[in-house]
């Protein structure tokens, strides 16, 4: 699992800092009593997924590496974990296909990592009423082309926060559909928001920048 950690595959170097995790999980919870489900992608180290279970026991948290699945089930026996791709959510559970999903998303989309799969996964959940938190690392072009890929399919994103204290740094984007929009969203329309959304990687690859020269 030692591509987890090489930054021009995912944009990661190392685990999750403490501060995103705990900011990442108060999102969540600020987020989910808007929605039927919530849902996490990606639990890794558990940094994020740890917090989001302490404080939203009924989320059901997916994670296609079963050692990272089996770490967390021993760690919180209580939790729903299934090791598997997020894509197979609807397999898992039927009945979720007409609620309102809140998933939270940790895992890489871009390079080898992207899929279609994932992408119709997302498209389909956000056109139901669902919402995606999606991470990204700063500066990391790749992931944004996933963005740019997300925007074609008629699902928007705004930036909800960015933890600079964090190796790289990080953001938390939220994905809804251009037809659907969220209450979540901020207004305008969809040129409107993807001009918006066009500013906001500028305005991060600017704020990584400074970041890194801070930390020299």
């Amino acid at each position: 699992m030692s591509y987890l950690t090489r930054f021009t595959v995912t944009g990661s170097v190392c685990p999750s800092s403490p501060i995103f995790g705990q900011r990442a999980a108060h999102e969540v919870r600020r987020l989910a009593g808007g929605y039927d489900q919530v849902v996490l992608a990606g639990i890794g180290s558990g940094v994020v997924a740890s917090r989001v279970h302490q404080l939203l026991p009924e989320t059901l948290f997916f994670e296609i590496e079963d050692e990272f699945a089996h770490r967390f089930q021993q760690q919180h026996p209580t939790a729903r974990v299934f090791a598997d791709g997020i894509e197979k959510l609807y397999d898992h559970f039927p009945a979720l296909r007409d609620k309102r999903i809140l998933l939270a998303s940790f895992i890489p989309t871009a390079g080898l990592f992207y899929s279609d799969d994932i992408a119709d996964f997302f498209t389909y959940l956000c056109r139901n009423g669902g919402y995606v938190m999606q991470m990204r690392y700063l500066p990391h072009r790749m992931s944004a082309r996933f963005f740019d890929g997300m925007r074609d399919r008629g699902v928007e994103n705004e930036r909800l926060f960015t933890v600079a204290r964090n190796l790289p740094p990080v953001s938390m984007f939220g994905m809804h559909s251009a037809a659907n929009m969220s209450t979540h969203a901020s207004g305008g329309t969809s040129s409107t928001a993807g001009k918006r959304a066009t500013v906001q990687h500028a305005d991060e690859e600017a704020l990584a920048a400074r970041v890194a020269l801070r930390s020299l």
